[in-house]
């Protein structure tokens, strides 16, 4: 992990091919992120640079815990492996963001992070008002090719 001026970059524990850069609200750079944190939630991707990036606000919140940033980088991550567009998160389209959930949880399964991906299947729960392994039927076929 790398730590300079209020933010960390770390390659993501779920997918090694993708950085992940936490910007903290005493980073110079977080101004110029925030905006995209309102539009966005806790997180988005720039595609481009294969780059994460996760509001470090979010982050210090007591509530926080390891679990939610695995949670956040796997919905991310199933955007990024999905091919979903750059602008998927301002679409507002809620299938795109439960494709990202189901193949977010399947990426936590998958990876052994029991203990994140129950958290995530209870956001799930709560979003969609289903479980994840109930959509398994409805995904398999398009998202299928990005898990094992």
């Amino acid at each position: 992990m790398i730590e300079h001026e209020g933010t960390q970059l770390f390659h993501s524990p779920l997918d090694n091919s993708l950085q992940v850069v936490i910007v903290y609200p005493e980073s110079k750079k977080y101004e110029m992120v925030s905006k995209q944190f309102q539009e966005s939630g806790h997180a988005f991707l720039l595609h481009e640079a294969n780059l994460m990036v996760i509001d470090g606000a979010a982050v210090l919140e007591s509530w926080f815990t390891m679990d939610h940033l695995l949670v956040i980088q796997a919905h991310e991550l199933g955007h990024y492996r999905a091919g979903h567009s750059k602008t998927a998160h301002e679409s507002g389209e809620i299938e795109i963001e439960m494709e990202a959930d189901w193949l977010g949880y399947k990426l936590l399964i998958e990876k052994g992070e029991v203990s994140a991906a129950d958290l995530h299947r209870e956001e799930y729960q709560s979003r969609y008002g289903t479980d994840p392994e109930d959509d398994s039927e409805k995904f398999k076929e398009k998202l299928g090719q990005f898990i094992n």
